[in-house]
């Protein structure tokens, strides 16, 4: 327990301290009219101070903490403490003119947020000379963003710095660690680096010294390019467009600008800017025709360079008479050069007109495209916009021609032949006329395609009435060409020069080519049955003798490969098959020894043609004792094995030959020692 003195001591105190504090409230509930009372004109009721430098402020800073205390000129009593309080706006003040309690003097801080920005009002209650009273101030709060400038770094060793921030009072500059200069809005400024590598731009406030912000920028300088400029392409023909540019070599740091010289003259003047990095740039329609070209230059103005020159070059088109022409409206200069697509292939074949070219190589209403490049001086490509030109004609298309031949199953193909470069447009067609046995032409087919046409007729018809074609061309436009040349395929036949077959006699009817005027070449071939060439034997004239036909083959077969007479090169015309059918012959022995002296010990089947055959002897009881297919196998008398029997045996033959004809023989063998 305390001691009596001690505790009667703190009770006194404790009553005093609460005397005191009624005294206060009340003096506030008694004293309306003091509430809310302004800073007298002329006096100081208490100040802002700047926690981080102790400076006293009359405006505030965004993320820059004050803190408040009574001015010394006031008689402020320690007990009970003093209050504050802040609230945004105009005059006001708490509610019951109280501010927290929690905000004494010795723990408030106030740090201004970016939603303070504009005017705030600052309460105090304090008990001066035993009287509570309330009094505010009102105080601007300033956003510290970061100041807005840019740097441009110069080959002259000093940066353009431009200053566009609207925040603050006053700047100053300072280039690395170099004196702070002041530097106004929106006037460049060139600002001497010293080897710096960054600057910083710092924004002041006249009512607040200590509230400001500092940016900081880096000062390098990319090394210098001489800016590229690859092809200039139109997407329409001059005026309208667009135009893409491809370019290229535009590091940042450096200022670009498109620039042309107008064909109308006048000389260079400037387009559009052109952003740092760029790699296309668009020019929206109506594009300016003449000479373009990339400028470049630092910020301060010491290191211009120009790209190479590119000319625009506009394209137009038109057709008549079968021809396309192309019109360059081209603002080139001399030692530039041309090529030409159509379609997306490269063109060489055209003729130059004046302002342009022409295309002979085309067929009324089909469409084609043209592109013109032209590469220039420089090494830049003027691309041309594309022109789609339909066709237009009302000359008849050049006559077509005709190749006729005979397939393997003798049937007459006709296959058309169209001039070089050209092909069957949709809307055109093809009509086939024949000539039999030297009757006058008559409409075979009509076609809309290059597909292969076929003559029905059989070969021994077209044998007794040899066939003649032709083919005519009627275009889209309705222009019809004039008949082609009539083409005659070779009919082929085929004898035996002999009985035996062994010399086989050929003749043909003379082939008709596309060309009548050039000369026919001849070869015969010898074919197997499935068509296989085994031998080619060149010949003239109509007629030729094998007199080395195959041996060891009983039909013989043949054609004709036919070339020259206007075919293109590697093309032929075939005649159809002809053959001659052999006899088979048989030669068996009447007699054999099988004694194993090596004479005549065996029996043998020998002939000419022999294939695939049956080959059975017979015993006198009608028993089979042997059977052979092939000329290898031979009997050497034995019976299952056991020793010759003398005696006479009746053998039998039978084949089909190639033809599918039976071929049967019959005959005796005797068995002799």
């Amino acid at each position: 327990m305390l001691p009596y003195l001690a505790l009667r001591v703190l009770l006194m105190r404790l009553v005093k301290y609460c005397f005191l504090w009624l005294a206060f409230w009340l003096g506030i509930g008694a004293a309306g009219a003091q509430c809310a009372l302004p800073n007298p004109p002329g006096g100081c009721t208490f100040v802002a101070i700047d926690v981080a430098s102790g400076l006293t402020v009359n405006a505030f800073c965004v993320g820059r903490q004050v803190r408040f205390e009574p001015c010394a000129s006031r008689a402020v009593d320690a007990s009970p403490p003093v209050y504050y309080g802040v609230l945004a706006g105009i005059g006001t003040t708490f509610v019951g003119c109280t501010p927290p309690l929690a905000n004494t003097q010795s723990t408030y801080r106030y740090t201004p947020q970016p939603a303070d920005v504009g005017t705030v009002t600052v309460s105090e209650l304090a008990n001066e000379r035993g009287v509570a009273k309330y009094y505010i101030r009102t105080f601007q709060v300033y956003a510290t963003p970061n100041p807005v400038f840019t740097v441009f770094t110069c080959p002259t060793g000093a940066a353009l710095v431009t200053l566009t921030d609207a925040v603050y009072d006053t700047y100053t500059v300072q280039a690395g660690t170099g004196p702070m200069l002041p530097i106004l809005r929106n006037q460049a400024l060139v600002l001497p680096l010293g080897g710096a590598t960054a600057v910083t731009v710092t924004g002041h406030y006249s009512a607040n010294g200590t509230c400001e912000k500092a940016a900081t920028q880096p000062a390098t300088l990319a090394p210098r390019q001489a800016p590229l400029f690859t092809s200039l392409t139109l997407q329409a023909a001059l005026p309208t467009g667009p135009a893409t540019l491809a370019v290229g070599g535009l590091p940042a740091g450096y200022r670009y600008t498109l620039q042309v010289d107008p064909a109308s003259g006048g000389g260079f003047r400037d387009v559009l800017a052109v952003p740092p990095g760029s790699t296309s740039l668009t020019l929206p329609s109506p594009v300016t025709a003449g000479c373009y070209r990339i400028f470049r230059n630092d910020y301060c103005g010491t290191s211009p360079a120009f790209s190479p020159a590119i000319c625009t070059l506009s394209l137009t088109g038109a057709s008549a008479l079968n021809r396309n022409q192309l019109l360059l409206s081209d603002a080139g200069r001399p030692g530039t050069t041309y090529t030409v697509t159509r379609d997306g292939s490269p063109l060489t074949g055209f003729t130059a007109i004046s302002g342009g070219l022409e295309d002979p190589n085309v067929q009324c209403g089909t469409t084609y495209t043209y592109v013109v490049t032209a590469t220039q001086p420089g090494g830049g490509q003027s691309i041309s916009n594309p022109v789609s030109i339909l066709t237009q004609s009302a000359i008849p298309p050049a006559a077509p021609r005709l190749l006729a031949s005979f397939n393997l199953n003798d049937v007459v193909e006709l296959t058309p032949l169209l001039p070089t470069g050209s092909n069957l447009t949709a809307g055109s067609s093809l009509r086939y006329r024949r000539a039999a046995g030297g009757a006058a032409p008559a409409d075979f087919r009509t076609a809309t395609t290059l597909r292969v046409q076929r003559d029905s007729a059989a070969l021994a018809e077209l044998r007794a009435h040899p066939p003649c074609y032709s083919i005519r061309l009627t275009d889209v436009c309705g222009n019809t060409s004039p008949e082609g040349p009539a083409t005659c395929p070779a009919l082929l036949t085929a004898a035996a020069a002999d009985p035996s077959g062994s010399t086989v006699a050929l003749t043909w009817t003379p082939f008709t080519g596309p060309d009548p005027n050039q000369p026919a070449t001849y070869t015969v071939q010898r074919l197997a049955a499935d068509g296989t060439v085994l031998g080619n034997v060149p010949v003239s004239g109509t007629s030729f003798t094998d007199l080395t036909p195959p041996t060891d083959r009983q039909v013989v077969r043949y054609r004709l490969q036919v070339g020259g007479a206007g075919l293109p090169a590697g093309t032929f015309s075939y005649s159809n098959r002809a053959s001659i059918s052999r006899q088979l012959s048989l030669v068996i022995p009447t007699a054999f020894t099988p004694n194993g002296d090596g004479l005549n010990d065996v029996l043998e089947v020998k002939g000419k043609y022999l294939a695939k055959y049956t080959f059975v002897v017979i015993d006198r009881n009608g028993q089979e004792v042997f059977r052979g297919t092939q000329r290898n196998e031979t009997w050497d008398g034995r019976i299952r094995g056991h020793a010759p029997v003398l005696g006479a045996y009746v053998w039998r033959f039978q084949q089909d030959d190639e033809t599918g004809r039976p071929f049967t023989a019959a005959g005796t063998v005797t068995i002799v020692l």
